[in-house]
C-alpha cells in the first residue's frame, strides 16, 4: 500500500511532502540548539573601543564614570569598565550636547532638512553578497550612531535569519513588507506594523519570507485592472510607505531579491543610491554589466511614466 500511494503521488505532492519534512526537522534541530527563549545579543565594549567609536579620550570616558556623568558603565571584577550600545549612543548625545563644535562628528543622525538616505543593495546575480553585505553595513551605520531600518525583500529572508528570525516560523502572514505595499486595501497595514527591533541599538527590521512573490504575482494583474496608479502605482508604492517612518531613521538599507522583478524596481525607484555588489572575476562582471544595461533600460521606461 505504501508503494501505491508513493506510485500515484503527484510531482507537486512529492515536493511539498519534503519540503514540509525537511522544515519540521528544521524546527526540531533549532528547539534542541536554542531554547525557546533564547534570542541574539550584542557584546559590550570596552572603555577602549568606546574611545575609539566616540572619537574621545579614555581618560575622559573614566573621569565621566568617576563623577557620575551620563552613564554608569558596568564594572568587571578587574576593575574594567564596559558599555552596551544603548550607552554608547547616550554617550554620543551627551557629549554632542557638551561640546557643540564636535556635535555632528558624536552624534550624526540627521538635522532638520536633511533627506533620510535610502540605499538598495541590488544586483541580479545569486550569491554576490548583497545578503552580508546589508547587514555588516547595517551593523556599522547603528555602531557609528545613526538609526537604520533594513529591509528584507529577498523572499528567501537570507537577511532576516542572519538577525535572527526564521522565516518559517517567526515571520507570520501579513509580516512582510508586501503587508504595506499590498493592492488589497483591507488587508494592508501601516509599514511601521511590520518594524520589528533587533539586537542593535538603533537598527530595525522589516523581515521577509516567501509572502513577498505575492506582489510579483499579483501587480500584473493590478495594473490591468488599474489599480497602479498614482502614488500607488507598482514602482512608487515602496517609496510611499518609506515616508510613513522617514521621521525615524536616517538611512535605510533594502535588500533586494536577485532579479529585475517588481519587488527590485520599486527598491530602485526608493533609493538615493545604489549598491552593486560583485565578486572579481569575469563572469561576475560580466552579469553586473548585463543588471546595469537592463537597469537603465527599466528605469529610463518608468522616467517616461513620470513624466507623462
Amino acid at each position: 500500500m505504501l508503494l501505491a500511494a508513493e506510485h500515484d503521488e503527484t510531482s507537486a505532492e512529492k515536493i511539498a511532502r519534503h519540503s514540509d519534512l525537511l522544515s519540521r526537522q528544521l524546527q526540531s534541530l533549532r528547539e534542541k540548539m536554542y531554547p525557546p527563549e533564547a534570542q541574539k545579543k550584542l557584546k559590550t565594549f570596552s572603555s577602549r573601543e568606546v574611545a575609539g567609536l566616540l572619537g574621545v579620550a579614555e581618560s575622559s570616558l573614566r573621569q565621566l564614570s568617576l563623577n557620575g556623568e551620563a552613564v554608569i558603565p558596568e564594572r568587571l571584577e578587574n576593575g574594567r569598565r564596559i558599555y552596551t550600545l544603548p550607552q554608547i549612543n547616550e554617550l554620543r548625545r551627551y557629549l554632542a550636547e557638551k561640546r557643540p563644535a564636535d556635535a555632528l562628528r558624536l552624534d550624526p543622525r540627521r538635522r532638520h532638512g536633511e533627506k533620510m538616505q535610502v540605499l538598495a543593495v541590488a544586483n541580479f546575480k545569486g550569491g554576490s553578497a548583497k545578503t552580508t553585505t546589508t547587514v555588516h553595513l547595517a551593523h556599522y551605520l547603528a555602531l557609528q550612531g545613526l538609526r537604520v531600518l533594513a529591509i528584507d525583500l529577498d523572499p528567501q529572508a537570507s537577511l532576516s535569519a542572519m538577525f535572527g528570525y526564521q522565516p518559517e516560523f517567526d515571520v507570520d502572514e501579513n509580516q512582510t513588507l508586501y503587508a504595506a505595499i499590498r493592492y488589497d486595501d483591507e488587508e494592508r497595514v501601516p509599514l511601521s506594523h511590520v518594524i520589528r527591533k533587533t539586537y542593535f541599538d538603533g537598527l530595525d527590521l522589516v523581515p521577509g519570507n516567501l509572502e513577498l512573490m505575492e506582489y510579483e504575482h499579483e501587480t500584473p494583474q493590478a495594473i490591468a485592472q488599474g489599480l497602479s496608479r498614482g502614488d500607488g502605482m507598482f514602482f512608487r508604492r515602496m517609496a510611499t510607505v518609506l515616508k510613513e517612518v522617514e521621521d525615524d531613521y536616517d538611512v535605510v538599507l533594502i535588500d533586494a531579491p536577485p532579479q529585475l522583478g517588481y519587488l527590485t524596481l520599486g527598491a530602485l525607484y526608493a533609493a538615493t543610491g545604489i549598491v552593486i555588489t560583485v565578486h572579481p572575476a569575469m563572469l561576475d562582471v560580466s552579469s553586473m554589466n548585463q543588471f546595469l544595461s537592463m537597469t537603465s533600460e527599466l528605469l529610463a521606461v518608468i522616467e517616461e511614466l513620470e513624466a507623462a
